[in-house]
């Protein structure tokens, strides 16, 4: 572990749980704590703020080790069941989502003058982005819970893995959609047999109310991925902190320095610094990681919150205004998980940064064609955000940087043809030595 980290300081909370008890609530309002288990709450009884699932770690500590956690072999993100809040292993619903591949860049790196850039490529979950590492929580707390039905709100990524493992559970589902979503992304939910309703609106508070009332009045699981909402579905996302400390040790690849991460709700952020914040709590690594939260300036209520050093209550009373930006999976008006993202930033030494649509398709057009990766555009944003770390001085280029490959550009081809080239058309009888020599010279 290099010495510049900021090391990490926990709180003195401390959380009274019984010896055997997996988890705990608590209120990230008020920091009241509750053993209440046997129903997904998503408010404080005492002052109605949001809840927090907390796992315990002395628990954890009596039943896995250190050795036991790097030399595991890892087959989904349920290889970490001890530190997922699920209590039978029976009510797992999963498509085998996690264990995805973390590559080291060699040209792109080159490109940005940088020793070590590795790429996290998440969007190699079974529908093709890491909301499946939450769907798959959520789902299987639903089954848990005895639920029959689940709902959401979704630009696509959530709408299609919500569709799926309701699918591969049996469970009637209902999604709604914003006006903003890409019409290829509700193509795959109704694939996946998605009840889909959109609305014209794009308004995260308009339409997570209408999830939440219509889920207490049909008995349905809330499937909206922020913690606010349901205090589980968010815990699938630190899944990606555990592999990325495994894939680390076993490859030699070198813990992160640095992980640059898209925000939209703030649940990614905030999933992927609990799971180094246990794994520091545990002894298992030194350090947490500087994480980086990226938005389009489009929509960048979050980027805004950690530089005005604004409250998630302004955030809340204050939705981003005439959203505008391609990058539709980060397009909440509201970061709904800011009472935890903003800790995230300010507890691992990162910052939060915001990037150009110009910017986000030049970055997606350099991890295709020099890496061989194909990215969302909401994905690419942290690539795009390297150059604008590396200038303010954020990151440095002998550091070790992960960048969180979240979803597949297949969910959203539309958005960057502008930046495709035209293809080639030619008569049977055109001169092709001369047009390869001259496509093969262009390239090189």
């Amino acid at each position: 572990m290099l010495n510049y980290y900021k090391e990490f300081k926990l709180t003195n909370l401390r959380i009274i749980m019984t010896e055997k008890q997996k988890f705990i609530f608590r209120c990230l309002k008020c920091n009241e704590n509750f053993n209440e288990i046997s129903s997904i709450i998503s408010n404080c009884p005492k002052c109605s703020g949001p809840l927090s699932v907390e796992m315990n770690i002395d628990l954890l500590k009596e039943s896995i080790s250190q050795e036991k956690f790097y030399k595991q072999k890892i087959d989904s993100m349920w290889s970490f069941f001890q530190f997922l809040p699920l209590l039978d292993e029976k009510n797992i619903i999963s498509l085998m989502e996690g264990n995805t591949p973390t590559l080291k860049s060699n040209r792109l790196s080159k490109k940005f003058g940088l020793k070590n850039l590795y790429l996290k490529l998440d969007f190699l979950n079974p529908t093709g982005s890491f909301k499946d590492r939450q769907i798959s929580m959520g789902v299987s707390k639903a089954v848990e819970l005895n639920k029959t039905s689940v709902i959401t709100v979704s630009s696509g990524n959530v709408g299609a893995a919500v569709a799926a493992y309701s699918a591969r559970a049996g469970l009637n589902n209902i999604i709604l959609i914003p006006s903003i979503a890409p019409e290829s992304k509700i193509i795959q939910i109704k694939q996946y047999g998605g009840n889909v309703v959109k609305i014209e609106s794009d308004s995260t508070k308009f339409i997570s109310q209408i999830v939440q009332d219509a889920s207490h009045k049909f008995d349905m699981a809330n499937l909206i991925t922020a913690g606010i909402y349901n205090p589980f579905i968010i815990k699938g996302a630190k899944t990606i902190a555990y592999e990325i400390a495994i894939q680390s040790e076993t490859s030699n690849q070198g813990f992160p320095d640095v992980i640059i991460i898209p925000v939209g709700g703030a649940g990614l952020l905030s999933g992927v610094f609990e799971g180094f914040k246990e794994l520091y709590e545990l002894d298992f690594i030194e350090g947490v990681p500087k994480l980086f939260g990226i938005q389009p300036e489009g929509c960048a209520p979050f980027v805004k919150a950690i530089e005005d050093d604004l409250s998630p209550e302004y955030l809340f009373q204050n939705p981003w205004k005439n959203i505008n930006t391609i990058s539709t999976a980060l397009a909440d008006d509201i970061p709904l998980d800011c009472y935890t993202g903003i800790p995230a930033i300010n507890n691992s030494g990162g910052d939060a940064i915001a990037v150009s649509d110009e910017q986000t398709l030049i970055a997606g057009k350099q991890l295709s064609n020099l890496e061989g990766i194909f990215a969302e555009p909401s994905s690419c944003t942290t690539v795009a955000a390297i150059p604008k770390l590396l200038e303010k001085d954020l990151i440095q280029a002998d550091e070790n940087i992960y960048c969180l490959i979240t979803g597949s550009g297949f969910k959203d081809i539309k958005s960057i043809e502008p930046m495709l080239p035209k293809s080639i058309n030619v008569q049977k009888d055109f001169d092709w030595e001369s047009l390869f020599q001259k496509t093969l010279k262009n390239k090189n």
